[in-house]
């Protein structure tokens, strides 16, 4: 198992990026970890491996670390492939609370729903072509799922309860 990375350590580097750790932790302060990765070929296994780390530091249960991780994958490749980012990065910021981790990806660029009623259908999981799988998976393996506006952008905001393995999830 990979130790998960110390804030401003890095996490991950090759010869076209690294991904650098920020994060808060106190005990009055909301626990907060933010990444941010360049749009490149396989980056989203680098936030997969992020979230999956940050969920067995939490203790949670492996079948939730799975879901949540390709959870990961797939929000990933859709900020990618559907934003037209001009600085062609992903946001992510993992906060943690006692019974739960949110995980905001965001993106910016083309924000979704800007045209033709786009953002309710994919809130209602309702728009249909030859893929768009991603969308339904990523509600499949969350427990909460929903899309922000942002001044420039969108956001993806995705929750997960921490089944741990004492609750029944293993």
């Amino acid at each position: 198992m990979m130790a998960p990375a110390a804030v401003g350590e890095t996490l991950l580097k090759s010869a076209d990026y690294e991904v650098y750790v920020r994060g808060a932790d106190s005990a009055t302060a909301e626990r907060q970890m933010e990444l941010t990765l360049p749009m490149v070929p396989d980056i989203e296994i680098a936030a997969a491996r992020a979230a999956g780390n940050l969920a067995r530091e939490l203790g949670m249960a492996s079948e939730s670390i799975d879901e949540m991780a390709h959870a990961m994958i797939e929000a990933c490749i859709n900020a990618a492939e559907h934003s037209d980012s001009p600085d062609r990065r992903i946001y992510q910021r993992f906060a943690i609370e006692t019974d739960r981790i949110t995980i905001t990806v965001t993106n910016k660029g083309k924000a979704i729903g800007s045209q033709n009623g786009e953002a309710s259908k994919l809130a209602a999981g309702s728009l249909k072509g030859a893929r768009g799988r991603g969308l339904k998976i990523i509600r499949a393996l969350m427990d909460e799922v929903m899309f922000e506006p942002t001044d420039d952008g969108t956001s993806l905001v995705m929750t997960k309860i921490l089944k741990r393995p004492q609750d029944g999830d293993e």
